[in-house]
């Protein structure tokens, strides 16, 4: 399974490379910093499997790589998050899961204290960061506190998920260059994460998932389509989420490569109209509003 995932990886990004604008063209070129600490649950597409480097990175480096950006480096080590270092990067992703700055199963060092906020503030003075799936599992909300500080600028916090089931991604504003490449309806197979602590007066929602009737059957999704995609301008950064990417097989489709492509080109791109805050005229009233 993992040899087959990883040829058509590099198939679907050799095949995407014919329509991918490059960095060079009409952005700066990005020195990415990517990290995939977990301190609890690891998923697939972050582990490290026979030696070799995971899925994600795998897919990242070839998009960063083929599309001009001007570094790609691909790290557990959350200690690499402080506010000197992040003078190295113009775009931070991540695949991560937890508390940073506790040890984690994976080897990955811890994040200094300081490290959320030096991210923030990073982000806030021009920083782009670009987030998957269970980035929105990471430095949760504490009983009865306050939203952190990094969950704040993300946009949203994972809730809960329920069974694997086939989901559409449906697309509530198609003219934004993010999401240019996928479809206005997107039927796949994957683990659907819930949210919670939406920033209501930050996030751009780019596409929601429509459960469809398969997902009515877990009481987590009966409230019907709630935001999976979205975007938002934090001070003078960026900010760009996909609650995609829990199974390795999306990894290898070619719209979701695309999908990654765009949203760094929208990342690195200047300016910030067309981002407005949406989420009350796009997400029907029956959904999570919180």
């Amino acid at each position: 399974m993992h040899n087959s995932i990883v040829v058509t990886l590099f198939a679907a990004c050799v095949a995407m490379l014919v329509v991918a604008p490059a960095f060079a063209q009409n952005v700066t070129p990005p020195r990415i910093l990517f990290l995939s600490k977990s301190e609890g649950f690891e998923h697939s597409p972050v582990a490290v499997k026979d030696g070799k480097p995971c899925i994600a990175e795998q897919m990242l480096k070839m998009l960063a790589l083929d599309n001009e950006a001007e570094s790609f480096k691909s790290t557990k080590d959350a200690s690499l998050i402080t506010a000197e270092n992040l003078k190295n990067y113009d775009m931070v992703i991540f695949y991560t899961q937890g508390d940073l700055t506790k040890p984690s199963k994976d080897g990955g060092a811890a994040m200094s204290e300081k490290g959320q906020a030096d991210l923030v503030e990073w982000v806030k003075n021009g920083g782009r960061f670009m987030g998957f799936h269970s980035a929105s599992d990471t430095f949760h909300t504490p009983a009865g506190g306050e939203v952190t500080p990094y969950l704040k600028m993300l946009g949203g916090e994972f809730k809960g998920h329920g069974p694997q089931f086939e989901g559409t991604v449906k697309l509530v504003d198609p003219g934004h260059p993010s999401v240019a490449n996928i479809p206005a309806s997107w039927k796949f197979k994957e683990e659907w994460y819930a949210f919670t602590n939406f920033n209501k007066e930050s996030i751009h929602v780019l596409a929601l998932l429509d459960p469809g009737e398969a997902g009515a059957k877990h009481e987590l999704y009966k409230s019907g389509p709630y935001p999976i995609i979205w975007c938002s301008v934090f001070g003078k950064g960026k900010v760009y989420f996909s609650g995609l990417g829990h199974r390795d097989e999306l990894w290898a489709d070619p719209t979701f490569q695309k999908s990654i492509v765009d949203a760094g080109m929208w990342l690195m791109s200047e300016g910030t109209s067309g981002n407005e805050p949406n989420f009350d005229k796009v997400v029907p009233k029956e959904a999570p509003q919180k």
